[in-house]
């Protein structure tokens, strides 16, 4: 009996060690897979960063369409055009898009060839949490496309989720891009300041735009007033004060003592923005 106890006492250590050692080999084995598995993780979160830190997605040129229907003074908007670029080697995912802090949720999309590129209705107006993710829109790499926003109310929805908001070619318009790794491009596009002044030269006046001025914006080109245009009301067609454009336009014969003209003066930047001004005006 006894070495038949031996034995077998013999056999249970062996195989406590064999169950001992698969346990640690098994423990072993998790353990560097788990390893891998957070390294890989790092590894991903660590290639996300950087290719986040790598997103340059701007937008080049802003067009807007004055709504010639409109009842609004000054007239509401009905489309906008903006020429959006990727300046990353990758192409940028973007999910979503707000206007003065309104969703966007209806436009369409073409590249600089004029090729349509997604479907007519995609931003979703949700960027964290988007209804459809095939409806992301793409930007590929290092190009631009066009992106023309509806800003009619129609019968399927709002441009801007549902709010009844008003935009305006003389109103700051602030654009937000969200990409889908969580970058956030802000431009904003200033409307541009009309000063309007009246000087004399052999007592011809003149009417003098020059002080008016584009505030400073963050828009990815350079901005500046190019256009202005004049109107002048009372004796118009005596005085020859009819529309007139130009920075400094000179009328071409005196004003009338004692009538008092009004002095209308709209400039437009180079985004299409304006500004407008209005001054009284009387010749003692």
């Amino acid at each position: 009996m006894r070495p038949f106890r031996a034995v077998h006492r013999g056999l249970a250590e062996i195989v406590g060690t064999l169950m001992l050692v698969v346990i640690v080999v098994a423990a072993a084995t998790a353990f560097s897979f788990f390893v891998q598995s957070y390294q890989k993780q790092l590894q991903s979160e660590e290639n996300r960063a950087h290719d986040k830190s790598l997103e340059d997605l701007r937008i080049l040129d802003l067009i807007p369409t004055v709504n010639s229907s409109s009842v609004t003074t000054p007239p509401a908007l009905a489309d906008l055009r903006l020429e959006v670029a990727s300046l990353d080697v990758n192409s940028i995912g973007v999910n979503g898009m707000s206007v003065n802090g309104q969703p966007v949720v209806n436009y369409t999309v073409t590249n600089s060839a004029g090729g349509a590129l997604g479907p007519t209705e995609c931003l979703n107006g949700d960027p964290l949490a988007p209804a459809n993710s095939s409806c992301y829109l793409t930007i590929p790499a290092e190009s631009q496309v066009f992106l023309d926003l509806n800003l009619q109310f129609g019968a399927k929805a709002y441009a801007f989720g549902g709010s009844d908001v008003i935009l305006t070619e003389s109103g700051l318009l602030k654009v937000d891009t969200y990409t889908s790794l969580g970058n956030d491009f802000v431009q904003a596009f200033v409307p541009p300041v009309a000063i309007a002044g009246v000087t004399f030269v052999d007592s011809y006046p003149i009417l003098d735009g020059t002080g008016s001025y584009q505030p400073g914006t963050n828009s990815s080109v350079a901005v500046s007033v190019d256009q202005w245009s004049w109107a002048v009301t009372a004796n118009a067609t005596a005085n020859d004060t009819g529309p007139k454009s130009g920075q400094e336009v000179e009328l071409g014969l005196p004003f009338t003592r004692g009538v008092s003209y009004t002095i209308h003066l709209t400039v437009t930047n180079s985004e299409s923005l304006i500004g407008s001004t209005q001054i009284n005006y009387t010749v003692a």
